[in-house]
């Protein structure tokens, strides 16, 4: 990460007494300068107040100049560290990883240089593929703690816990605990939750197993056609007093071909002009990567650039709350027919699964 500090030792780097003499020579122009302009001026007096706006006009203008400049690089200076930091915390996601193709696409509040509070992040568990995304309660620099807190949590158990709801249970006792070892009087526990989609897609088999926080539900893209992939959501996490029993770990069909969207309510709650929200199944239906459908994961990233336009093209702008969005589809062969588990079968036309 690079060190503001730097950038001022850099700036005041040299030779004190070179300075010096540099500051002695220039104190004797301006002497000069200004001799030879006030005597001018005390012979005609007229002069003086033509001179005198000019002079102030000069220095307003160097002035400004100079702050502006002061400003532009302490916002450089500023868009750096805020980049290096999330980029660190949000690595960026491999564009494959097991049978899956990924994309992402992040926009903190507020634009570049901004920190917020959405997640996501990838693990690899044998032939399992894990993947989180969530939000924090609250916006801007004071959720990155929180932020922080979920995907240390997340890096740290997802290679290890032996299902989804076991990592989820691990996930609610690191962040109560990262809330308990909190020090800021001014933020009150109560109203940090975050809310969280767990997926895991297991190489071989045609169901995804998904755990769902209390957070928007995935959409997902097949044969033309979208649906939300909806279910049974636990509360977010940080609010286990609302629980009364552990997470519902849900599976849904995820074929060959087929996309998912995650996304952060940062796209659902962006407002057009006349407060509508967006309305996300309607306008999925005209997306191009839908009805044709990507062709591979190559086409995943113009399939959210696609999203961010129709965003625009219905609020005007991208939306001032935070906003995240995963797009990731399933890489494998429609020739491999994946196989159905024991005694479960598909229902046609919906994709819900029922017991034989």
């Amino acid at each position: 990460m690079p060190d503001i500090e730097q950038y001022e030792e850099e700036a005041d780097d040299g030779q004190p007494l070179r300075h010096l003499a540099v500051a002695g020579g220039a104190a004797w122009v301006l002497a000069v300068c200004a001799v030879c302009v006030i005597l001018p001026l005390y012979i005609h007096p007229s002069l003086a107040c033509g001179l005198a706006s000019l002079v102030t006009a000069v220095v307003v203008a160097v002035m400004t100049g100079r702050t502006k400049d002061r400003y532009r690089r302490g916002a450089a200076q500023a868009r750096v560290v805020a980049d290096t930091v999330r980029e660190t915390l949000l690595r960026p996601l491999p564009e494959r990883i097991g049978t899956l193709g990924l994309a992402s696409v992040y926009r903190a509040c507020g634009g570049r240089g901004q920190v917020g509070g959405d997640l996501y992040a990838v693990a690899r568990k044998g032939g399992t593929t894990r993947l989180i995304i969530g939000d924090v309660c609250g916006k801007g620099l004071p959720t990155f703690e929180d932020v922080a807190a979920v995907l240390g949590a997340f890096r740290e158990w997802a290679p290890r816990a032996a299902t989804l709801a076991e990592l989820s249970a691990r996930l609610e006792e690191s962040f109560l605990r990262h809330l308990a070892e909190g020090a800021d009087p001014a933020r009150d526990t109560a109203e940090r939750f975050v809310t969280v989609l767990l997926l895991e897609v297991r190489d071989g088999e045609r169901l995804a197993h998904m755990v769902n926080h209390g957070h928007p539900p995935p959409v997902r893209a097949r044969r033309g056609s979208v649906a939300l992939v909806a279910g049974c959501p636990s509360p977010p996490l940080g609010l286990r007093a609302l629980r009364e029993s552990g997470a519902v770990e849900e599976r849904f069909e995820l074929d060959p071909g087929d996309t998912l969207l995650l996304y952060t309510d940062g796209l659902v709650e962006a407002r057009d002009a006349a407060g509508h929200c967006y309305p996300l199944l309607d306008r999925a239906m005209a997306w191009r990567w839908v009805r044709h459908g990507p062709a591979d994961y190559e086409c995943l990233p113009d399939a959210l650039g696609e999203i961010l336009r129709d965003l625009v093209d219905h609020a005007g702008a991208l939306p001032k709350d935070d906003l995240a969005m995963v797009a990731l589809t399933r890489m494998e062969e429609p020739a491999a027919a994946l196989p159905w588990p024991a005694g479960e079968a598909r229902r046609e036309d919906t994709g819900q699964l029922q017991q034989d």
